[in-house]
């Protein structure tokens, strides 16, 4: 077993040892599972031919996820802030806040590579948590990297170390992470999967989000789940506690079945969540444009709903941009879309002009 003192460098590869899958109890949440995500696909349904286009569809719906992931360390700001951050000068957005803005921009790039080549491998993990941390990027080259509590200061675990190591340990995961699953094994996997990325702590900071990163790109990698848009961060962000101890009880005890059965706890909830919000979204988006449609004419009114629901928060220029109108007949549309409260003008801080938001739009994206 590891001290926590010593860098863990007897951790072994996976497969896990001494887990077993076809566990009654890991089997039977492996169903429900399975169940809850089939569900979601059927909303999802990803356009394999146009998969940009299905990634910036759903790209609103990173950011609870990005402020989620982040907050597990303890990178804190809100849903909303990052929205806004999204149309102001980079001088404007605090440098936490570029942190968690570059999470959406890992993640679809990871989607992306995986959709390319049909794999991910260690120089994708290393490309992925680049973009997240571009000043701490790169595999761990010098020892001393220690995990710690932010409270006492008492160090609860060493990864492994050595450059080497590190790399032979990655090897083995990606090849774990790219053969083909048994259906009744692919979710269990992930958790195992999960635990050994943050067992090895390849990298000087981006660990965990990088980690937690990779859920829902090797289930899709699996053909188990259309695009990554299922995200245990709000899971594990309420229940922090029991994901740190079961982690460390997977290290310390070789306790594997309950951190299993966490990981396919929160990925059943957050299926079932993720679909609630994407069908409260759906319902939306009709609503909108049948409204739209009275009120501007069927011309534009897909071209509107689209452009809100990708921008959250906007100023009249992406909106003449997103219209392809000219001024005139953008403040045209604006004047009508504020009298009908379909959208409300506020003025930014600091700057000569107006942020636009749709209101309804954004108590949704609250909530997710």
């Amino acid at each position: 077993m590891a001290n926590p003192n010593k860098p863990f460098n007897d951790l072994a590869g996976v497969p896990a040892p001494d887990l077993d899958f076809k566990d009654p109890d890991i089997l039977i949440a492996s169903i429900a599972t399975s169940q809850a995500i089939g569900s979601l696909n059927t909303i999802l349904g990803a356009d394999k031919q146009n998969i940009t286009h299905s990634l910036n569809l759903m790209s609103p719906l990173y950011v609870p996820e990005a402020v989620a992931s982040s907050g597990i360390e303890n990178i804190i700001t809100t849903n909303e802030r990052i929205y806004q951050a999204k149309i102001l000068e980079a001088g404007e957005i605090k440098p936490h806040e570029k942190e968690v803005m570059r999470y959406t921009a890992a993640l679809i790039f990871g989607f992306k590579e995986l959709v390319e080549k049909d794999f991910l491998a260690t120089n994708q993990y290393i490309a992925i948590q680049k973009t997240l941390e571009p000043t701490k990027s790169g595999i761990r080259k010098l020892p001393g990297t220690q995990l710690k509590n932010p409270h006492t200061g008492v160090v609860y675990y060493t990864p492994p170390e050595g450059e080497g190591l590190i790399r032979e340990l990655l090897s083995n995961y990606e090849k774990y992470f790219n053969e083909k699953a048994p259906e009744h094994e692919i979710f269990g996997r992930a958790a195992v999967l999960h635990y050994q990325f943050e067992a090895i702590h390849p990298f000087h900071d981006g660990n965990g989000r990088t980690g937690r990163m990779l859920i829902p790109l090797y289930l899709s990698k699996q053909r188990a789940l259309h695009l990554p848009l299922l995200f245990v961060s709000k899971f594990i962000l309420e229940n922090r506690d029991d994901y740190y101890l079961l982690l460390r009880n997977v290290t310390y005890k070789g306790e594997w079945k309950p951190w299993v059965l966490y990981i396919l706890k929160a990925l059943e909830k957050q299926a079932k969540y993720t679909l609630k919000v994407l069908q409260k979204i759906h319902d939306f988006q009709q609503e909108l444009e049948e409204k739209l449609e009275k009120l501007v004419g069927h011309a534009y009114a897909r071209d509107i709903a689209k452009l809100l629901y990708l921008n959250p928060y906007f100023v009249q220029k992406d909106f003449e941009s997103g219209l392809k109108v000219a001024y005139v007949t953008a403040r045209k549309y604006l004047a009508i879309l504020e009298k009908e409260q379909v959208i409300v003008k506020k003025k930014q801080p600091k700057r000569n002009r107006f942020l636009y938001v749709c209101p309804e739009y954004i108590k949704l994206l609250k909530n997710a």
